[in-house]
């Protein structure tokens, strides 16, 4: 005989609360990395704490660790985040097109450096962060920080060796060093917006003194 507590039928039990959101994780993950970067780039990562990066959020410590294990593991995630927006600015002002003339060469020069700028005084912690803040935290940045100037010169120097072939820069031009050379002369206009002091006409006479430079100086015959 089948016991009056036991049904035939097991039925299952009612879920409670809300279905997890989707996309939460990743969302939560980028809204405490920008806090990161915000927090570490304002106090310095050596005086900043995870509390200090949860109070930003508006989050519990606990909620921070559930997705990055360490204050170091977070600083990895904030430079990966601010080295892509520098890429991004690149890439946007140079477009998908390569250029078909020295003066389509000469205004994506000018975009991609207007828009590096732009970045900078939209987002000054970022660039503080990535250029004065993590050279001096440990090797591994400072590698990682190499790397990216590495990448820069040769999403340029690919840029570079376009003009040379079509004709409209010099030949013979080696590329790679010449990139170099550019990424170098943002610095001062780098250190201009970060110290406040570039207003709109002084940036517009540094990218028209840094695009003149760079194109009279590797322009080819023609």
């Amino acid at each position: 005989m089948e016991s009056p507590h036991v049904s035939g039928t097991a039925k299952p039990k009612a879920r409670r609360g809300r279905p997890p959101e989707q996309g939460l994780a990743e969302r939560r993950r980028r809204q405490l990395v920008e806090s990161a970067c915000a927090v570490f780039a304002s106090r310095g990562y050596e005086a900043a704490s995870i509390s200090d990066v949860a109070k930003h959020a508006g989050v519990g410590q606990g909620t921070v660790y559930r997705y990055f294990e360490s204050k170091r593991t977070l600083l990895d995630h904030v430079l990966d985040h601010s080295v892509e927006r520098m890429l991004d600015a690149v890439r946007t002002g140079a477009t998908h097109e390569r250029p078909h003339s020295l003066e389509e060469f000469t205004a994506q020069v000018r975009s991609i450096a207007e828009r590096l700028f732009e970045l900078i005084e939209a987002e000054p912690d970022l660039i503080k962060l990535v250029v004065v803040e993590a050279t001096a935290i440990d090797d591994e940045l400072k590698a990682r920080l190499v790397g990216l100037e590495n990448t820069l010169t040769m999403m340029m120097a690919s840029y570079l060796d376009h003009g040379v072939r079509e004709g409209w820069l010099r030949k013979g031009l080696d590329s790679r060093w010449a990139a170099h050379a550019m990424n170098s002369l943002l610095v001062p206009g780098f250190l201009l917006a970060l110290r406040g002091e570039a207003t709109p006409e002084r940036r517009a006479r540094y990218v028209d003194a840094l695009v003149s430079f760079i194109v009279y100086g590797m322009r080819g015959p023609r």
